[in-house]
């Protein structure tokens, strides 16, 4: 064959393996284009399940005003996402006042928690509720309940005794006896518990629950709670006072709601004239529980009497000073009853009533306070003068 000739058959033999190779690859890149598995895509709508609660348990009753709070995880299907919990306190179910609102990333350990970092409001039932938060995504609530440490306190402008655990914040005086979860017993009109107020508030109100009240009664101006400027003196000797009463047997009248204040001057006394008083005799049933309200200002004060802290109203009656004088005092002194008695032997503490939830404070009575105790039950001794009396 000629030089030439060969040639040319070796270069057609190596252009030809080119274009075999080229091809190979050609159809080796459509293959894997084709066969190969393309990553998963996304949801585009996040789905959140509801988390559950681990802890506390419904309606647990807690020894600390500071809780933690545990839900089990709720899942996601879009789990690379980043997850938030929403914790939210209120002591009313309707959430409408939220008393307090935190965000938690998850924990991955399976469980998320939230250590309550402020002191709650105690002897307090309160409402709490979780949900995830996942972009703008949320999920349902989660909700709970549990009741803070039944405990007082006393500090510049609020004290508050519950009085349930055999337990007071203030002295005690007298012969008095624990009712085991109602409250204190004020057995005699020498039996008194009295509270050193740390701050002097021009504006305030005092208030308490009480049973145990009834016809008849210890005789004459039987005190509810009263307050005093000073102490070691009969009531009448205090330049600024306010007591409450339900006067007993020769009260003038019997079963009279009635009440006196002193704002700075002994001859200019706030309170109910003799036909008001006598128009306000109400027969009231040991076996019920009553909240006596007194609310002043610097030239007022109304009581308010109720049955139970929500029920109907019994009583509430304002007046007002007739003399250029206020509430000013240099100290304050709070009593459940009184420790007139002491110094005069008569008008003391309205005997047999059993007290709880004292409130004395430069603001209203929470309507929350004392939502952890036990609905407070008549004591043998109320329940038997009822069955006397019918």
């Amino acid at each position: 064959m000629y030089p030439v000739l060969e040639e040319c058959a070796l270069i057609t033999r190596k252009y030809a393996v080119y274009l075999t190779f080229v091809c190979a690859l050609a159809v080796a890149g459509a293959s894997c284009g084709k066969d190969s598995p393309s990553a998963p895509s996304q949801p585009s709508v996040v789905t959140l399940t509801t988390p559950s609660i681990e802890s506390p348990g419904s309606d647990e009753q807690l020894d600390t005003v500071r809780p933690t709070l545990k839900v089990r995880n709720g899942t996601s299907n879009v789990p690379s996402g980043s997850r938030m919990y929403e914790f939210q306190l209120a002591t009313e179910d309707s959430f409408s006042n939220v008393a307090l609102t935190r965000s938690i990333g998850e924990s991955p350990a399976g469980s998320t928690s939230f250590a309550v970092d402020q002191d709650l409001q105690p002897t307090t039932r309160y409402h709490w509720r979780v949900r995830i938060n996942q972009g703008s995504t949320n999920s349902s609530w989660a909700v709970g309940t549990f009741k803070t440490r039944l405990v007082g306190y006393n500090k510049a402008g609020a004290l508050y005794d519950p009085l349930v655990n055999s337990e007071t914040v203030g002295r005690i005086s007298g012969n008095i006896t624990w009712m085991p979860g109602q409250g204190i017993r004020m057995n005699d009109q020498w039996a008194y518990v009295v509270y050193d107020i740390p701050q002097v508030f021009s504006s305030g109100e005092i208030s308490l629950e009480a049973t145990g009240l009834g016809l008849g009664g210890s005789p004459g101006k039987g005190r509810v709670f009263s307050i005093l400027d000073r102490l070691g003196t009969m009531a009448s000797s205090a330049k600024y006072s306010i007591n409450v009463q339900y006067r007993g047997v020769g009260g003038a009248p019997d079963n009279a709601i009635a009440w006196k204040a002193i704002l700075g001057d002994n001859n200019n006394s706030v309170e109910p004239d003799t036909g008001e008083r006598y128009g306000a005799v109400v027969i009231l049933d040991p076996a019920k529980v009553y909240l006596f309200q007194a609310i002043w200002t610097p030239t007022s004060v109304r009581v308010v009497v109720k049955e139970s802290n929500f029920g109907p109203t019994l009583y509430d009656r304002t007046e007002y000073a007739h003399s250029p004088t206020n509430w000013n005092p240099a100290a304050m002194y709070a009593f459940i009853g009184t420790n007139n008695a002491t110094y005069t032997g008569f008008d003391g503490t309205r005997e047999a009533m059993i007290v709880r939830n004292l409130w004395v404070g430069a603001t209203p009575r929470p309507g929350a306070l004392g939502s952890a105790l036990q609905p407070l039950q008549s004591d043998p001794v109320a329940r038997n003068f009822r069955s006397a009396r019918n």
